[in-house]
């Protein structure tokens, strides 16, 4: 009897040993079910993040969530934000056209309010108050096209009575109101000093190298500004009416070719509005002898051409003398 009890207990045991097997886990396996759970979360997320962005599309950006999200991606999206506009409106910068634009409205405002007595004090103070002016840059705009005339004409017949035969020049610029520079060259000294000393005479801060630097006896440089004489202020008297600026510019080109001096480049001038008046600018070109150019400087002095000229300058350019004219007129509207 104890001799089965034995067996049997023994035969128990093998059939539990049997049946509980030990379970290996795969490392395949494994990471094959981690990278399927991640790859559900990241879709699951993927699909939470663009279900929310057709949503602030759709809807807009709801009011907790305002102000919370970079404008580029909103405009990216196509969502409103209602606080980002409403900042964006507050902090706006005019453009500069706007800003012309106001600033224009408010000079013809104050132009529209101004009285006849206002006006006619802008256009010619004289006519309110009699100040004495005598410094170029107090005259008054006509007063500055009396004066370049006059100025100019002056100076060009110094310089055809003063300039020696054997004396050329390379380059000649008068600048008003009285400045001038000179440089050429000549094959005899004692011209060379004849021209310079009597330029020196009739200049003020007068400079040149040959003299003060022991130049070239051939050199002839100068710099000065001209001793202009009695100006008559008056003989320009009226502003340019705007009908009448093409028929002025015909009288000048008439002058000229008169003088065979055929102007060129008065075709588009450059205008600068003022209010109350246009102040033209014209840059001219002409090929002509210095002895033709200065008789139609001095027929422009006397005649009634109600144009000035700011600067002019002569330069030899291989064996033409090149010449550009910088005229100037105010127009009244």
């Amino acid at each position: 009897m104890i001799h089965l009890n034995l067996i049997d207990a023994a035969e128990r045991l093998a059939v539990v040993e049997t049946v509980s097997p030990v379970n290996i886990t795969s490392l395949d396996e494994l990471y094959k079910r981690n990278r399927k759970k991640a790859w559900t979360i990241l879709v699951a997320a993927l699909f939470a993040v663009v279900a929310f962005t057709c949503f602030l599309s759709v809807a807009g950006v709801p009011g907790p969530l305002q102000g919370l999200f970079p404008e580029p991606y909103l405009n990216l999206i196509g969502a409103q934000d209602p606080s980002l506009a409403k900042a964006k409106q507050n902090l706006q910068v005019p453009s500069e056209e706007e800003i012309e634009a106001k600033n224009a409205a408010l000079v013809k405002r104050q132009r529209e309010s101004m009285t006849v007595k206002q006006v006619v004090g802008e256009i010619n103070p004289a006519a309110l108050y009699n100040n004495k002016r005598t410094d170029y840059n107090s005259f008054l705009p006509l007063e500055k096209i009396s004066f370049q005339k006059s100025s100019l004409g002056q100076f060009f017949a110094f310089m055809n009575t003063a300039t020696p035969d054997d004396v050329g020049f390379s380059l000649c610029v008068y600048e008003l109101p009285n400045h001038f520079y000179v440089h050429g060259s000549t094959r005899n000294p004692s011209s060379q000093r004849s021209f310079l000393e009597r330029v020196k005479s009739v200049s003020a801060n007068f400079r040149s190298p040959s003299l003060e630097e022991g130049a070239p006896a051939t050199d002839v440089s100068a710099i000065g500004q001209y001793n202009v004489g009695s100006v008559n202020l008056n003989s320009v008297s009226s502003f340019v009416p705007a009908a009448e600026v093409a028929t002025e510019i015909k009288s000048l080109k008439t002058l000229a070719t008169a003088n065979k001096v055929r102007l060129s480049g008065l075709e588009k001038p450059q205008v600068k509005e003022t209010g109350v008046y246009k102040h033209y600018f014209y840059s001219a070109t002409a090929q002509a002898d210095f002895s033709d150019l200065q008789a139609f400087v001095a027929a422009y002095a006397a005649s009634p051409l109600r144009l000035g000229v700011q600067k002019i300058e002569m330069k030899q350019v291989k064996k033409a003398l090149v010449t550009t004219i910088h005229f100037e007129m105010y127009v009244a509207p």
